[in-house]
């Protein structure tokens, strides 16, 4: 543990906003510790396959060309254990993101009819934790627990507002926050929000169905016509100057297809509003 923090320390000027990621994805780890183990899983893995790979090269003998391939293979797939380490709070933090924006003019719909109704603002708040709101809900439970403690309710709405990552929801937290301490009506200050995000999320739809006709556009040039084209022309050129084409080279087309597929779909999928 302290060699790992040891090493940890060293490395931490370079990754600066390691700290709030760390917090905001809720690892319960110092950023010098979690380097450091990430150091240590880098060379743990390289001391892994750099064994099996020289040991199999001792017992099968392979090419002398393959002796490069015994440090190159370890090298890469440490680096990229350790860099997929690091990135790991950012993705966590990306999912909660989305989780939050998916369910959130849900939970302000929920929080408007609470209000509107005349239940308290705890009572409100301890419905919306017992809902399935997803990270919306796990982050309420939270709140009920500080205040439950005694803690008062701005300030633990302030605390969970200063932990999450998502921009839009601390916007809803700080008006909250505001209308409570200033003594606004706080049932006219979400309903205001509600027709807010409700105008932003029809304008994301919109501009997702926008981006759709130049996708699909993309997708039918590179995975419909130029392959196409390009399996024609090498058997136009085949006939023509004799130049062979092989099944490998059609396997190698049909691959990178494939791959542009996944790539394209995954696009696809980034570029969707988070709404349910």
């Amino acid at each position: 543990m302290r060699t790992a923090k040891k090493i940890g320390k060293h490395l931490l000027p370079l990754f600066p906003g390691l700290e709030v990621r760390l917090k905001q994805a809720e690892i319960r780890k110092t950023p010098s510790e979690y380097l450091g183990n990430s150091v240590i899983l880098a060379i743990f893995l390289f001391v892994l396959i750099f064994s099996v790979l020289f040991t199999l090269n001792l017992i099968l003998k392979f090419t002398p060309e393959f002796n490069i391939f015994v440090y190159i293979i370890p090298l890469f797939v440490s680096l990229v254990g350790f860099f997929y380490n690091i990135s790991y709070p950012s993705l966590v933090v990306s999912r909660r993101i989305g989780d939050i924006e998916k369910n959130m003019l849900f939970f302000l719909r929920h929080l408007l009819v609470e209000i509107k109704s005349g239940v308290n603002i705890y009572d409100a708040f301890l419905s919306i934790s017992k809902a399935d709101y997803g990270a919306i809900s796990r982050e309420f439970k939270k709140v009920i627990k500080e205040i439950s403690v005694g803690v008062p309710e701005t300030n633990a709405l302030e605390e969970l507002m200063i932990k999450n990552p998502d921009i839009n929801f601390k916007r809803v937290l700080w008006q909250i926050i505001n209308a409570i301490k200033s003594g606004a009506n706080l049932g006219n200050i979400i309903e205001e929000l509600v027709k807010e995000f409700s105008a932003e999320q029809r304008t994301k739809i919109r501009m997702y169905g926008s981006q759709l006709n130049s996708l699909a556009l993309v997708y039918m040039i590179f995975a419909i016509i130029l392959p196409s084209i390009g399996v024609t022309f090498l058997m136009i050129l085949s006939f023509f100057s004799g130049f062979g084409v092989s099944p490998g080279i059609l396997i190698l087309i049909f691959i990178l297809v494939i791959i542009f597929q996944f790539l394209f779909i995954g696009l696809v999928k980034s570029k969707r509003p988070k709404t349910e």
